[in-house]
């Protein structure tokens, strides 16, 4: 790639204050594309900022947490589906205060366009373009295939680099008013709602709740509504969790998405906007052909591990798989479970072996991480289905690792494959909740050692922090033109700063 400075300038505006400061990789998208951005929240930050996507109609799209750095700043990306229709999309953001309270950091709009082919152009300017801030000492060069950013002070940054003939001269970047006077709690956050399955509210001062992915218990409470706010700790991706009752009440919870005041304003179609949309579908008809796509997301999800449990007593079920079902598995190898059979209806009890005496009540099943107290399904499985199965019966153990729910002895079974028709009272008390978003980073392509053509609007993103300076390597791209570097930091005060360039990349 050949580097050609030909014009230089820095944007200076009025100082930034108590806001949330939003910095996108460019100023609009058009369905399929990944927005890369970076938010600098106001000091004190919350440490885990809930961030939803709403579509124009106010319905929530979909949501993931990041984590704030000590400077309050948080940095993620989001594809947007394919297919969306043209409207402008908000960005949510949320904090949990100490006192369970749900606070909004900010609501950021931006414009995504559907990638149809367009030839009515219209008037208008960007929602959400605000007006850089000053450069308070930022400093920002192109030399040499390099980016040198100065005046950092150990200040956390985000950058951009994007060939400005095809998005235009527009910044994606938006503030919006809030003040940090709160206490934030340091966890994942999920308001939801109970109800029985009779329809009505259910409130208790302990709604145990399991994490199959950890096999921890925990707990909330829920109020006259059946409101209740799941607390977890981090976990990147996604993962199921399951409510249940003490007793037998059948349970449906449920998560509250949140509904927002719809936005029916339409983003303009300019004429570089509809070219930029031309160039987009032509772009990905490009890549077709190399059977990927212009944005490459190499997600890395952290892999949460089980508790380590100790079993008073386990079986390879493999070894009886000959049995036609579990109950004569029970009977003649499991006789800690001691079943009866009653007009086709089982009934067990798990004997209390240190007490010599069964416990009062059936025992709680976990099936691949699922829970129920359904005799009749666990009794009906195929032991050819089942890899392992273990007994929990010591009161100790069962008050330590299967709090409120495990009074009765536990029953673990491991299956060969994912069991079908678990039962239907027990699979609504599963609903899935979202993590930290994986961390991935943007992807570079080196257009002079990839057969893959490096061809995108945005040739480089990255966020980070440095002492004084920082130098980052530009990557070659196949396209040529005008490119613009924008980059943003914090200043010593906290206030927000920018610094941008021009360069060209020539053709020769």
């Amino acid at each position: 790639m050949r580097l050609l400075t030909v014009a230089f300038f820095l944007l200076l505006t009025s100082t930034l204050s108590a806001q949330t400061s939003v910095h996108f990789d460019r100023p609009f998208h058009v369905a399929g594309e990944v927005a890369w951005f970076s938010a600098f929240l106001p000091q004190p930050a919350p440490p885990k900022v809930r961030v939803a996507v709403y579509t124009p109609d106010g319905s929530e799209q979909d949501y993931f947490f990041l984590e704030a750095d000590e400077q309050g700043q948080i940095s993620g990306y989001y594809r947007w589906p394919f297919g969306l229709e043209t409207g402008y999309y908000r960005l949510g953001l949320q904090g949990m205060t100490e006192g369970k309270e749900v606070v909004a950091l900010g609501m950021i709009p931006h414009a995504v366009y559907n990638d149809k082919r367009t030839t009515e152009i219209t008037a208008g300017t960007l929602s959400g373009t605000d007006a850089l801030p000053a450069s308070g000492g930022l400093s920002v060069d192109v030399d040499g295939g390099n980016v040198r950013i100065g005046g950092l002070n150990g200040a956390a940054f985000s950058i951009s680099v994007v060939n400005a003939d095809i998005t235009g001269d527009m910044e994606g970047f938006q503030v919006t008013p809030f003040t940090p006077n709160f206490s934030w709690a340091d966890t994942l956050f999920y308001p939801g709602n109970v109800m029985t399955a009779a329809g009505d509210p259910f409130s208790t001062n302990l709604l145990p709740i399991f994490d199959p992915a950890t096999f921890n218990f925990g707990f909330a409470k829920s109020d006259e509504k059946g409101d209740f706010m799941l607390e977890i700790g981090p976990f990147t991706g996604k993962k199921d969790v399951q409510v249940r009752a003490q007793d037998a009440i059948d349970l449906q919870p449920k998560l509250y998405n949140n509904k927002v005041a719809p936005l029916n304003t339409l983003p303009p179609v300019t004429e570089a906007v509809a070219t930029y949309i031309d160039l987009s579908r032509r772009r990905r008809k490009i890549y077709q052909l190399f059977a990927t796509v212009e944005t490459e997301i190499d997600a890395k999800v952290l892999t949460q591990e089980r508790k380590a449990l100790k079993p008073n007593r386990d079986f390879n079920v493999q070894d009886y798989k000959a049995f036609s079902d579990m109950y004569n598995f029970f009977k003649e190898v499991g006789g800690e479970l001691r079943v009866r059979v009653k007009k086709d209806n089982y009934r067990a009890q798990l004997y209390n072996a240190p007490n010599q005496r069964f416990f009062a009540e059936n025992p709680l099943y976990i099936v691949d991480g699922k829970l129920t107290r359904d005799d009749n399904y666990v009794n009906t499985m195929s032991p050819g289905n089942v890899k392992y199965l273990a007994y929990y019966y010591i009161g100790s153990e069962l008050r330590r690792n299967f709090p409120a729910l495990g009074n009765n002895g536990v029953v673990q079974i491991e299956t060969v494959r994912p069991v079908d028709k678990f039962p239907a009272a027990d699979a609504d008390d599963i609903f899935f909740i979202n993590g930290l978003q994986p961390m991935a980073a943007f992807p570079l392509r080196d257009a002079a050692a990839s057969e893959v053509p490096a061809l995108s609007p945005v040739l480089l993103w990255q966020t980070g922090r440095a002492d004084e300076t920082a130098t980052i390597k530009l990557p070659t791209t196949d396209d040529y033109g005008n490119y613009k570097v924008v980059v943003f930091a914090r200043g010593a005060d906290g206030s927000l700063r920018s610094a941008s360039k021009m360069f060209e990349v020539a053709v020769k």
